[in-house]
């Protein structure tokens, strides 16, 4: 039988001399490491999860003038750094998070929204645009017209988008007449005497932003 003298008495485990109650510390710091190892490698996986979705999200981000329902899945952060590294378009590096939350209500292609406020105001430096808040050219009808007044430049890229939403971009509504730019330049810039080359214009803009972006986010300068 054990007697209390043997059960005080040491063993000895991996040439060590260790009491029963080191060998249950031992026991229980091997558990714990093991199980801290097993968080780490989840937390390991997680995060190059999360990284790989991020990779695909940024080479995911696009713009195409065949279809600007196609969201471009961009970021208010890269929206701005986008507008403040492309020529002549920093005096809009304030409007990223309206493009951004227009894109998002909406469903319309936060390039092509930009590049409707570069081309209709002038980077949003027009009169129009600093008297009015009015970026995008909404109800002015020719060089003498009014047009809408607004609140705010945010105001006016979430109404502008919204208005190209509802009745540009849905079949059966009162200007569809498809999806791509040059769709929507028959009703809301129409050439009446002259071709305006507006649709041509909105697309190179566009399509320079996302070229800033390629060479942001997207160009490998290693």
């Amino acid at each position: 039988a054990f007697s209390f003298n043997i059960l005080s008495k040491y063993s000895t485990v991996s040439g060590e001399n260790l009491s029963l109650n080191n060998i249950d510390n031992e026991i229980a710091n091997n558990e714990e490491a093991e199980n801290l190892k097993i968080e780490y490698e989840k937390l390991q996986t997680r995060i190059k999860n999360e990284e790989m979705i991020e990779i695909n999200r940024v080479e995911g981000v696009t713009y195409l003038r065949e279809n600007v329902t196609v969201i471009s899945g961009i970021t208010e952060d890269e929206m701005k750094e986008v507008l403040m590294n492309t020529t002549g378009s920093k005096t809009m590096a304030h409007l990223a998070s309206a493009f951004v939350e227009a894109e998002k209500k909406y469903g319309v292609n936060a390039f092509f929204m930009a590049g409707i406020v570069a081309l209709e105001s002038g980077f949003a430096t027009s009169r129009r645009a600093i008297e009015d808040n009015n970026l995008t050219g909404y109800e002015v009808y020719s060089d003498s017209s009014e047009g809408r007044l607004f609140n705010s430049h945010d105001e006016s890229v979430l109404h502008t988008a919204r208005h190209l939403s509802k009745n540009y971009l849905k079949e059966d509504s009162m200007y569809y007449n498809g999806l791509s730019v040059d769709a929507i330049q028959i009703m809301y810039c129409p050439d009446e005497e002259e071709d305006k080359r507006w649709e041509e214009k909105v697309d190179y803009l566009a399509s320079n932003f996302l070229k800033t972006y390629d060479n942001l986010f997207r160009v490998d300068k290693s």
